[in-house]
């Protein structure tokens, strides 16, 4: 037996597979459709809080045989802490001690490579005793400043977080003054002031977000009415000076490598012995 189907049942039918197949097509979108990105991780700090520096003396340079040279010479770590500089205020003071700590290493290092006996580094001039000031011929103590251009962006809030971002520049600069003395009268007999060149650096400061709401208007319960800022989740200023200052220290250092003459030294020294004898300061 054959059945007839009227042309309007034909037409639902139709309609139905065409519902059915759009409904499957949709389905199959949404299943393939790529999970919503994760919102930006927290800025985290490349330095980790070791700020440290290394100078790598020329590959072509023929050093001297130790002690080679008769000069002896007590190396103090640089002075950060000048007046005025920004290594002196606590957001710097830790990428201050480190360029200390590793220019001193470096300058003992350097003038080994020449030939000269090198004795410390030493903390600061303070720190050498009478008997090894007495025992030197010369002290090297360097002085540093930095000067800093802050310029900041308004913060953002970070889609998908609780937190605020700003951007930044640091634009870094100064001076560093490499003087040596005569260590028992602290008589100056050399100085070389080389001047910083300009350097840019990056970097971001994240704080909380906080939301604010009110109970102004009674029914409806608490309404939204913006953000305000938090505690500071992560500030890259001190880690933005400790870039600066990479960028810097090889060409400093590059420079004041030029600058070491053993035969300079070594008049130096005679200057030296000249003065503590003028001043009494023989050791009888």
């Amino acid at each position: 037996m054959r059945f007839r189907v009227s042309p309007k049942v034909r037409t639902v039918c139709l309609k139905l597979s065409v519902a059915i197949v759009f409904l499957a097509w949709l389905g199959s979108v949404a299943c393939n459709e790529p999970a919503s990105a994760p919102p930006p991780p927290m800025p985290s700090s490349p330095w980790g809080g070791r700020y440290a520096y290394s100078y790598d003396l020329p590959a072509d340079m023929a050093k001297a045989q130790a002690g080679s040279v008769p000069v002896t010479i007590a190396v103090v770590n640089p002075s950060y802490r000048e007046t005025d500089s920004a290594l002196a205020s606590p957001l710097y003071s830790g990428v201050g001690k480190g360029l200390s700590l590793s220019m001193g290493t470096d300058l003992d290092k350097m003038l080994i490579a020449k030939g000269v006996t090198s004795t410390g580094p030493f903390a600061s001039l303070d720190d050498i005793t009478y008997s090894e000031k007495k025992g030197a011929n010369l002290t090297l103590a360097p002085r540093v400043f930095i000067s800093v251009d802050f310029k900041q962006s308004p913060f953002q809030m970070v889609s998908g977080t609780e937190r605020q971002e700003s951007r930044f520049v640091l634009n870094v600069t100064g001076w560093i003054t490499f003087i040596m003395q005569e260590p028992m009268t602290g008589e100056k007999l050399w100085i070389k002031k080389l001047e910083i060149e300009p350097v840019q650096s990056q970097g971001v400061i994240a704080q909380e977000e906080i939301a604010d709401y009110s109970n102004a208007g009674g029914c409806g319960g608490p309404t939204f009415v913006g953000y305000h800022a938090g505690q500071v989740l992560f500030d890259g200023r001190a880690d933005a000076m400790a870039t600066a200052l990479k960028q810097i220290y090889p060409v400093v250092m590059a420079r004041f490598y030029k600058f070491l003459e053993t035969d300079e030294m070594i008049e130096l020294k005679a200057r030296g012995m000249e003065i503590r004898a003028n001043k009494v300061y023989t050791g009888n």
